[in-house]
C-alpha cells in the first residue's frame, strides 16, 4: 500500500483499473474503504446503505461462472496477428471476465429503497445516495494504493446475484466494484476538456470564462 495522496491528485488519477494483483487485502483495510464510503451524504442523512464484501473463493468463482456464462461468447479470442486497439480492447476484456475470481475481492454497495418512508419509497433518492457513497469508495481506494473500478456487471444476471448473495427485494444493488492491489499504473485521465461541457444559466448557452452572472448586472441590485 502507498502513502496516503492529495484529494486532487486522486480526482486527477483516479481510474478504472480491472488489472488487479490476487493477494489478499486484509480486513483492517476494508473496514477502512467502507469507512470513507459512509462518510458520503445520503437523502435526508437516512444512511441506508449496506456494503455486501466478498471474498470467499468460492463466491468469486460463482461471480466468474456467471459472468462467462452470460457474456464470455460475446467476447471471443482475438486471432494474435490482430493488433489493433479493438483487438487489444477485447483481449483486456476478456481476461478480466474469464479471470473474474482472482480479483481478491468485490464490493456490492447496496441501498435500501425506504426514502422518504417505506411505504412511499421513491428510487431516485436511493440511486442518489449510493453512488455519492460509491465515489467516496473510489477515491479512497485511490488514496490508499487499492486499484478500483465502477462496473455494473451484477445487471448481467441481477436476479441470480440477488439469489446467490441473498439480497432483499427492499435493496437495490448500486454496483459491483473489484479491490485489489493494483497491476499497471492509475493515470493520467483521458478526460474531454472542460469549457465545453459547461453552460451558463441556460442549456447550450456558451460558458465565457470571467462574464459576471446575472445577479451582479441586475439594476434592481
Amino acid at each position: 500500500m502507498t502513502g496516503r495522496i492529495d484529494l486532487f491528485e486522486a480526482l486527477e488519477s483516479c481510474r478504472s483499473i480491472r488489472r488487479l494483483r490476487p493477494d489478499p487485502l486484509p480486513d483492517e483495510l476494508l473496514e477502512k474503504l467502507i469507512h470513507y464510503a459512509t462518510r458520503a451524504p445520503s437523502a435526508g442523512n437516512s444512511q441506508l446503505w449496506k456494503f455486501l464484501v466478498v471474498t470467499a473463493p468460492e463466491d468469486r468463482r460463482w461471480f466468474r461462472d456467471m459472468l462467462v456464462e452470460a457474456v464470455g461468447h460475446r467476447f471471443p479470442e482475438p486471432p494474435p496477428a490482430d493488433t489493433s486497439a479493438a483487438a487489444e480492447g477485447r483481449r483486456r476484456y476478456r481476461r478480466f471476465i474469464f479471470d473474474f475470481d482472482r480479483i481478491p475481492v468485490l464490493v456490492l454497495p447496496l441501498i435500501e429503497n425506504a426514502f422518504p418512508d417505506r411505504d412511499n419509497p421513491d428510487v431516485r433518492f436511493a440511486w442518489s445516495s449510493i453512488y455519492a457513497a460509491t465515489q467516496n469508495l473510489l477515491l479512497a481506494a485511490r488514496g490508499l494504493g487499492i486499484g478500483a473500478a465502477m462496473t455494473t456487471n451484477h445487471l448481467e444476471n441481477e436476479p441470480a446475484v440477488r439469489e446467490h448473495f441473498a439480497v432483499p427485494a427492499t435493496f437495490e444493488i448500486g454496483a459491483t466494484i473489484p479491490l485489489g492491489y493494483p497491476i499497471g499504473r492509475y493515470g493520467p485521465l483521458t478526460r474531454r476538456p472542460v469549457i465545453p461541457t459547461m453552460y451558463r444559466d441556460r442549456f447550450g448557452a456558451p460558458w465565457a470564462a470571467g462574464q459576471p452572472d446575472r445577479a451582479s448586472t441586475d439594476p434592481a441590485d
